[in-house]
């Protein structure tokens, strides 16, 4: 628990909010759920590349997402 709440602490004032005409526009033109799109749409708002290891969002958003063994 004692874990927990220091992961929260330091998370605390680093939330953000994406824009949800963004998101629903990614949902439009990809195949991908819309919690993948949140996390799309969030990095095309900071301007950083989105790593991960879904190939599904690379291949719908090659621009965005490079996968974690391609960054660095």
């Amino acid at each position: 628990m004692e874990f927990m709440n220091e992961a929260e602490t330091l998370m605390q004032g680093e939330e953000y909010q994406v824009d949800s005409g963004r998101v629903i526009k990614l949902i439009d033109s990809s195949k991908c759920s819309a919690y993948d799109c949140e996390f799309v749409a969030l990095a095309q708002h900071l301007d950083i590349p989105l790593v991960t290891s879904d190939k599904q969002i690379i291949n719908e958003f090659p621009d965005k997402a490079v996968s974690i063994e391609s960054y660095g």
